[in-house]
């Protein structure tokens, strides 16, 4: 048993004979890119930072929380100045790595927590790889999944908010009021407004979605009201989704690893 802390601040010691069915490691991914005009690039970073550290504060023990990987795979933000971005090739390949070497402390189970829609396929396929590759349970958590309180939100924001709208900047409100260029506020109607009043199926990313830039959305890159960020709510949600996340946790530690069953030999 472990005390819930950073991974960088164990020592090797620490680290031997650790229970793999409970102790759990978690990755925090997320982007450094541009969020419009009135959000710093740091924004899905720092929401990162903020959720891990909420969840830590419910989670007492068997939690290891590895050093973040901030940067992410941006390529539908690349149009914009400031954005950082890693080829989806070499960023899976890092991960995967990690993955190894939380494998190699004899750790099978790691939660890939993500705040950054651009990498949701390359978490998707890092759990199926290390999965075929070493056993492991790896949980793919993108923080969108987690929802937010009925009716904190409209449900046209739910729906047409997806980046730099209200929901981030009421976090970032919250989190780094220092960061949010307030006199830039703005409700920027997107694509998403005049395809979902058109059309039954077709939008950006659903129903059905197409692979869009930033910019095809918005000449700000922003979907959403930003206006109408607020702090209170901010901290509303982020408590919302610490909880989710902690619980997440929780179902992770007590998921037996016999639930992955070994590979068939399929040889004659």
């Amino acid at each position: 048993m472990i005390s819930t802390t950073y991974w960088e601040n164990c020592t090797t010691r620490d680290l031997c004979g650790l229970d793999p069915e409970q102790t759990v490691a978690l990755l925090p991914v997320s982007a450094v890119e541009q969020h419009g005009p009135h959000l710093p690039l740091a924004t899905d970073a720092i929401i990162a930072q903020g959720l891990v550290r909420e969840a830590m504060q419910r989670v007492q023990e068997d939690l290891l929380v590895l050093p973040p990987m901030s940067i992410g795979h941006s390529l539908e933000h690349t149009s914009f100045a400031g954005t950082l971005s890693i080829a989806a090739e070499p960023l899976l390949a890092a991960w995967l790595e990690i993955g190894r070497s939380v494998a190699r402390a004899g750790l099978r189970k790691l939660i890939i927590l993500n705040t950054h829609g651009g990498n949701i396929p390359l978490v998707q396929l890092a759990a199926l790889r290390l999965r075929q590759e070493l056993q492991m349970l790896v949980l793919r958590a993108n923080y969108f999944s987690f929802g937010s309180p009925p009716g904190l939100f409209s449900d046209e924001e739910l729906r047409h908010g997806i980046h730099g709208g209200e929901m981030e900047t009421s976090l970032l409100l919250h989190l780094r009021p220092d960061l949010v260029r307030q006199e830039l506020l703005a409700d920027f109607r997107a694509l998403t407004h005049g395809m979902a009043a058109r059309n039954q199926l077709l939008g950006p990313e659903k129903p059905i979605g197409f692979g869009w830039m930033s910019e095809d959305l918005h000449e700000h890159g922003v979907c959403g009201n930003a206006a109408r960020g607020d702090a209170k709510r901010g901290a509303i949600l982020l408590s919302h989704l610490a909880e989710q996340l902690a619980a997440l946790i929780a179902e992770c530690q007590s998921t037996p690893l016999a639930t992955l069953r070994p590979q068939p030999d399929r040889g004659d």
